[in-house]
């Protein structure tokens, strides 16, 4: 029996979610159990502490390769009176050295940021990411060719073997309990607009109005992270953007849905468009998780 257009994106969709997502949870609970036998994960040493949800939390120490004393830092909003415009939030830089391992804890429980290095094992996975990635994105966007589903798999399955390490890094550096909570509103999220898309309640395909908009949003999110980099804006102002840009990809994952509505109708039903839309929605969920842990983070 001949399998629908869903079907296959689906396959493909979950299988390569699996890796990243399942290779981000084992390494969280890797690190845990590092933790609890008083040894660093990649290269980064980590102390079991108590958040304020009263859940373990791991909280990132000073590498073995980091000497002391080193510079932390914490950002503190700047109280109304003392500020230039009162309308407007402002935040002071505060800096103390902290002179041994100890001291570093306790500054990181206070609130300070520790500038610790990314381990050599996660830059090469970051590097062989951006190189997978870029090669997934031009075999996914250039013409059909004999092998275009086999060499995307590929390039899919290895970017993601190398994204998912790269995710349970990032939620580490936060609060893994908020990293993990940001994964099931993703899935949450996503499984929900899938739902409203593939539905075709509305033929959001077919509106170039609204593709048009969304768009400009796009850009408009993509210039503000750019500036971003430069010029660092507050963390609520951050914040804000993160969640329209959650809010933004969110539809995007109704769009790519109710294309493949669209596709169904035209009786396209081959594994090389799959794939193709299997990396679209990929795309918006990817980032859609991306924005969460922006909107989260502190």
């Amino acid at each position: 029996m001949e399998t629908t257009l869903l079907f296959k994106t689906m396959i493909i969709l979950i299988f390569e979610l699996s890796i990243a997502f399942g290779l981000c949870i084992y390494c969280l609970r890797a690190a845990k159990r590092a933790a609890l036998a008083g040894k660093p994960f990649f290269g980064i040493d980590f102390t079991l502490a108590v958040n304020m949800n009263n859940e373990v939390d791991l909280i990132p120490d000073s590498s073995r390769n980091i000497q002391y004393p080193r510079k932390m830092t914490k950002f503190v909003e700047v109280p109304i009176g003392e500020r230039k415009n009162p309308s407007k939030k402002e935040y002071k830089t505060f800096e103390v050295f902290a002179l041994n391992r100890d001291e570093a804890i306790t500054h990181l429980k206070d609130g300070y940021t520790d500038p610790l290095y990314m381990p050599p094992q996660l830059t090469g996975l970051l590097f062989a990411w951006i190189f997978f990635s870029s090669a997934l994105l031009i075999s996914a966007v250039v013409p059909v060719y004999s092998y275009y589903v086999f060499v995307g798999m590929i390039l899919f399955t290895i970017s993601n073997i190398c994204l998912g390490p790269l995710l349970g890094w990032i939620m580490l550096m936060m609060d893994e309990n908020d990293g993990i909570r940001a994964l099931k509103l993703t899935l949450i999220i996503s499984f929900i607009a899938g739902f409203i898309g593939y539905s075709d309640i509305y033929s959001f395909a077919q509106d170039k109005n609204f593709i048009m908009i969304m768009f400009i949003l796009l850009c408009g999110l993509v210039g503000f992270n750019l500036i971003n980099i430069f010029r660092s804006f507050s963390r609520d102002t951050t914040r804000y953007v993160a969640v329209g840009g959650a809010i933004l990809f969110s539809f995007f994952i109704i769009l790519d849905f109710n294309r493949l509505i669209y596709l169904e109708d035209l009786n396209v039903n081959d594994w090389n468009t799959a794939f193709y839309m299997s990396y679209s929605i990929y795309l918006d969920i990817i980032n859609l998780l991306l924005e969460i842990l922006e909107a989260m983070g502190e």
